[in-house]
């Protein structure tokens, strides 16, 4: 045989050699009805011990076709319940196991943003516990305090009995300690944990102080008069704010 002949054979069989090898599996994206969508990864299943490189263990019928099928029905054993029944592979009750979460960003006007974490209540709550019941999957439209202390929304379980209630204002409203600074007479830090294990937020915001992040500044005179801080510290519901200057000014 040739130089020429045993090349060309070579070359031949290195390029069949890299095609099958090269061949991909692709991620396959199921679009569900109410849960969003959920991405099977080919890559991630094949490296299983249980799997291992082995299509078959899925694909018996040589098909690379599956049928949909329904929650219900994986949970009877059909489709990926097969494997997902907290044996062989994670239950299916892990929902963000498959279906891919995010935390969502509101808007609550003067109080700020609320970020809600999908992680943090999917360890503690099943998916169906709010949806599609509470909330459709995607965007909803805002709902107000109100609506939820009437059981809607988060109020469904946030009533201080499922869950903490809407009084805790600060589990989900995020705050900071702003500082005052004061030529002359000592910066003062407004502590928001303090007051917050006194009072709630309601109780000072919007009536007394903007929830907005605008500041009012206010001279002692202001607050004698019963303005700004002085609204309580008044020597009756707290302090008064015309003595004991270095409870709040930094010295």
């Amino acid at each position: 045989m040739s130089r020429r002949l045993i090349s060309m054979v070579v070359s031949l069989l290195l390029t069949m050699a890299g095609g099958a090898v090269a061949f991909e599996l692709k991620d396959v994206k199921y679009r569900t009805e109410n849960a969003g969508n959920v991405v099977f990864s080919h890559n991630d299943h094949l490296k299983q011990k249980k799997i291992r490189n082995n299509c078959k263990a899925c694909h018996k019928d040589n098909s690379n076709k599956i049928a949909k099928a329904t929650m219900a029905q994986m949970e009877k054993g059909a489709s990926c319940g097969a494997c997902h029944n907290g044996k062989k592979a994670f239950t299916l009750s892990n929902c963000i196991g498959c279906h891919k979460v995010k935390q969502v960003a509101l808007q609550a006007g003067d109080f700020g943003g609320i970020t809600f974490s999908h992680r943090d209540h999917a360890t503690k709550q099943r998916c169906e516990n709010c949806h599609t019941k509470l909330f459709r999957t995607g965007k909803n439209p805002p709902v107000g305090m109100s609506a939820m202390k009437s059981g809607k929304s988060c109020g469904a379980c946030h009533n201080g009995k499922s869950a903490f209630g809407l009084d805790k204002c600060a589990k989900c409203h995020p705050f900071k300690q702003p500082i005052y600074r004061i030529a002359g007479a000592g910066n003062v830090t407004f502590n928001h944990g303090f007051h917050l294990d006194l009072y709630s937020c309601r109780d000072c915001h919007p009536g007394t102080f903007s929830a907005k992040g605008k500041r009012v500044t206010a001279t002692m005179g202001d607050m004698t008069a019963g303005k700004s801080c002085g609204a309580c510290h008044d020597g009756k519901t707290a302090f008064t704010s015309q003595e004991n200057c270095a409870r709040c000014h930094t010295m």
